[in-house]
């Protein structure tokens, strides 16, 4: 293996525990992340690197059709998220404890409730949403879902089609609850009755197993997004949220910019009702 960066060490030091090999591919271009006995494989992207989309999606597909997971793990993502990117990963090789959905009851939630327990448990934290509902077993939350509204659909729909959005769904680090999703999804579909609930997988992180094991169909992908990272806070920001006044868009820090990089799209599902 040739020269790694710190942050590549840090990480490889943090799973150590798990039995991970770094090796190159493609003479050195990628610092792969593979575990032994495991079909996972994590893809340690510095910020500056001169990679396009393309090429991480092809890699990423040559490996699921080998029935390989694989993760874009990007350098910022590690330095803010390292926790919950320990947990996802965790989750992945199967070293999570199990709870039964049967046994745990549903509960709706605050948006602070929802805040607080994403913050600890979903790589991309909180988010606003409309309807929040959580699973808890033995008086502990093991599971959140957060929903938008019902949107009505007035192009290509029925009269009176509604839809919904799962904008959040995340278990408690170190906890797998099985049939949790679902389980979640049949309680917002008993109170708010929509006619379909979408959502998206992030394809950095997801293949989009999850949706399909609760029912979701893939309807289409999104393209890759360009993304902006402050140079010291590693805020990420899509275009057009890049903070700044009269049309100026500025980091605040002297002869810094914000550092261009990207995703590698989403995968557009929607469960119908």
């Amino acid at each position: 293996m040739g020269i790694i960066s710190l942050w590549q060490e840090a990480v490889v030091r943090a799973f150590g525990a798990f039995g991970v090999e770094l090796s190159d591919a493609s003479s050195g271009k990628y610092a792969l992340l593979s575990f032994t006995g495991k079909n996972l494989v994590i893809n340690l992207v510095s910020l500056n690197n001169d990679y396009k989309p393309e090429e991480l999606i092809a890699l990423q597909q040559a490996y699921l059709k080998e029935g390989v997971k694989f993760i874009q793990l990007w350098e910022d993502i590690w330095a803010t998220r390292s926790i919950q990117v320990t947990g996802r990963v965790q989750s992945l090789l199967g070293l999570n404890k199990r709870v039964h959905a049967r046994k745990t009851q549903v509960l709706a939630i605050s948006q602070e409730q929802a805040d607080v327990f994403l913050a600890v448990n979903h790589i991309q934290a909180s988010a606003r949403s409309k309807y929040r509902f959580a699973l808890i077993a033995d008086e502990e939350v093991v599971a959140v879902a957060c929903f938008s509204g019902l949107r009505l659909m007035k192009h290509s729909r029925p009269a009176g089609y509604r839809s919904a959005e799962v904008i959040r769904f995340a278990s408690l680090s170190g906890f797998t609850v099985t049939g949790g999703f679902s389980k979640l999804l049949k309680h917002f579909n008993a109170e708010l009755a929509p006619n379909d609930i979408m959502s998206y997988a992030d394809r950095d992180w997801s293949n989009g197993s999850v949706y399909e094991q609760a029912g979701f169909e893939q309807v289409s992908v999104t393209p890759p997004s360009d993304i902006y990272v402050h140079p010291q806070s590693l805020i990420r920001y899509f275009p057009h949220r890049l903070p700044g006044q009269a049309g100026m868009i500025s980091t605040n820090v002297p002869g810094q910019d914000f550092i261009k990089v990207f995703n590698t799209g989403n995968l557009k599902y929607i469960y119908y009702l």
